[in-house]
């Protein structure tokens, strides 16, 4: 009698040991290889698309015919000149690429600016970057803003002769297929300003 008790008492311990839960540590027990791989927060934000904003330069994309006037800082006339000015979309609307080029009476190309825009939601305007073909970068900061149907853009950078210069872009009388465009300078850290260059831009024909 005094066997069985015992036989049933160490049956009894065993039953209850296999039923005791093991705690789970997927720390240990999550090999490096099965881990979910973990996403860096840029591309994840990347993976969502282009916010809404990236649309505001959808109005410069396309084939655009340019009338162009360059100035004097005491505002006459230094001449005129047609251009075109080609943009596209890029990775899916997240940028926009456009390329200005100057051209002779004859259509032929004198010179090219690039540039590449794109919206930041962690500045909350648009990054800006440009350069000219041959040409060494002059601008050091450019950014803008959509406000009340406009496009304005600040640039700070040097000129030619390595001389500070600040810029203000303005696109205006924005419409499906025309646009303006002017440019003002100012050397004095912003006490004065005068305009540079302007132009209307005309949807080219197909």
């Amino acid at each position: 009698m005094k066997n069985v008790t015992l036989a049933v008492l160490l049956a009894l311990a065993l039953t209850a040991r296999a039923a005791t839960p093991i705690p789970h540590n997927p720390e240990k027990t999550m090999s490096d290889s099965t881990r979910p791989p973990q996403v860096p927060p840029e591309v994840a934000r990347y993976l969502q698309g282009p916010p809404t904003e990236s649309r505001q330069f959808d109005f410069l994309l396309g084939d655009w015919d340019v009338a162009a006037t360059r100035y004097r800082e005491d505002g006459a006339v230094l001449f005129h000149y047609r251009a075109r000015w080609t943009a596209r979309s890029l990775n899916g609307g997240r940028m926009v690429m456009d390329d200005f080029q100057a051209r002779l009476p004859g259509g032929e190309a004198i010179s090219s600016f690039v540039t590449l825009r794109t919206y930041s939601e962690s500045t909350h305007r648009w990054e800006i970057a440009g350069l000219g073909a041959h040409q060494p970068s002059t601008i050091g900061d450019w950014h803008g803003a959509w406000k009340e149907g406009e496009m304005l853009l600040d640039a700070a950078g040097k000129d030619a002769q390595g001389q500070p210069v600040l810029t203000k872009i303005r696109f205006f009388e924005i419409g499906p297929d025309s646009f303006a465009w002017e440019s003002r300078i100012s050397r004095d850290d912003g006490k004065t300003w005068s305009r540079s260059a302007s132009l209307k831009a005309s949807r080219a024909a197909p």
